[in-house]
């Protein structure tokens, strides 16, 4: 599949770092990426720029998923910090979403001493990316993430390990996580959780997931979620977005791997219209949960989440949606690389306490 990128230049406004969306109800207009972008790249991107100027390597989908897992070992105490030691993880394995399968949880509970050790603390699904044919609840990243957060925002976060395209297609991955919701919600206390203050959350596949068993848990009566935190979320499988393919000329890896992930994660292009797949057509979104949506600037998904904020604030939903401008997808893990990536993660920890 193939789309000359849309130029979209000569109404660009310059983007603050970050800034908040705030789209008037009249003549919606998406909020392109300033032209002179790569003026705003942080120099620490270099190896990440030159890797997304090639052409996508073309290897298994196991390859792949190693050589990620190896990189995101590597990236430990260089990219980002490890979990904080005095997190405790754990391990579980709850019933899936077939009769004869188990998902496993990992679980993040950091010491309060503020606290009585059996009181009750929000919670948090977590839901990890990987282009919903990757990544791990056990990959590095994640891990850091979620002990980081689950440290220093107080709650008691459980990454759900859902299975993966293309061995096992849509909506294989969207049941697991939402089995996952249903099944936390119903043990909260077994975990530590007050489940009256129950998040979803994840970041790029992840945050489609978590707008997706939103959706699910609004059409099912539940359960209740007080939050949805969506990070670089991709909601749009029919690729309208005008930035799907805006940074097809300066990395084409980027426009490579959004068109790879299609037949990877679909058996046929028609499901690309269901909600579960993407969000942002979900023809009624009232009733849904108040959402933070973290946005990259230099992201094919940009106004995926551009979009989504807008329908939410026009259905009455409360949203906070903020870009963070010279900020590549997949790169706000890099916390001990990038100013942006440390703001990114305390916004998130910021939402987070709200709960």
């Amino acid at each position: 599949m193939t789309t000359e990128p849309t130029d979209f230049t000569a109404a660009r406004p310059p983007v603050p770092s970050p800034f908040s969306v705030g789209i008037p109800d009249q003549e919606y207009a998406v909020l392109a990426a300033a032209p002179d972008y790569r003026r705003r790249l942080d120099p620490a991107l270099g190896p990440f720029v030159e890797y997304l100027k090639g052409d996508m390597p073309d290897v298994p989908i196991e390859v792949e998923r190693a050589q990620s897992l190896a990189a995101s070992q590597a990236q430990v105490g260089v990219a980002f910090e490890p979990a904080p030691a005095e997190v405790e993880i754990g391990r579980l394995w709850i019933p899936g979403a077939e009769s004869d399968q188990r998902i496993m949880l990992k679980t993040y509970r950091a010491p309060t001493p503020d606290q009585p050790a059996e009181a009750l603390r929000p919670g948090l699904l977590y839901i990890h990316g990987g282009g919903w044919c990757a990544g791990s609840a056990d990959a590095a990243e994640v891990d850091a993430w979620c002990g980081q957060v689950a440290h220093e925002a107080g709650l008691v976060i459980a990454s759900v390990e859902y299975r993966l395209a293309p061995e096992d297609k849509f909506p294989a991955g969207f049941l697991d996580c939402w089995a996952a919701l249903e099944w936390v919600a119903a043990n909260a206390e077994l975990l530590g959780m007050d489940r009256s203050r129950l998040a979803v959350g994840g970041g790029s596949a992840g945050g489609n997931l978590s707008a997706a068993v939103a959706l699910k848990a609004k059409a099912a009566g539940g359960p209740a979620i007080a939050l949805q935190l969506l990070e670089m979320p991709a909601l749009d499988f029919t690729l309208s977005s005008p930035s799907t393919h805006e940074f097809d000329a300066d990395f084409p890896a980027v426009g490579q791997m959004v068109t790879t992930m299609l037949p990877r994660y679909l058996d046929d292009v028609a499901q690309a219209q269901d909600p579960y797949v993407s969000p942002l057509l979900a023809p009624d979104l009232t009733g849904l949960p108040r959402a933070a949506i973290l946005i990259c600037e230099i992201d094919p998904v940009r106004d995926d989440g551009l979009r989504y904020a807008e329908r939410l604030r026009q259905a009455g939903v409360e949203v906070d949606a903020r870009v963070y401008q010279g900020m590549l997808h997949g790169c706000s893990s890099l916390t001990l690389m990038l100013p942006s990536a440390r703001a990114w993660r305390d916004h998130c920890v910021a939402a987070l306490k709200t709960l």
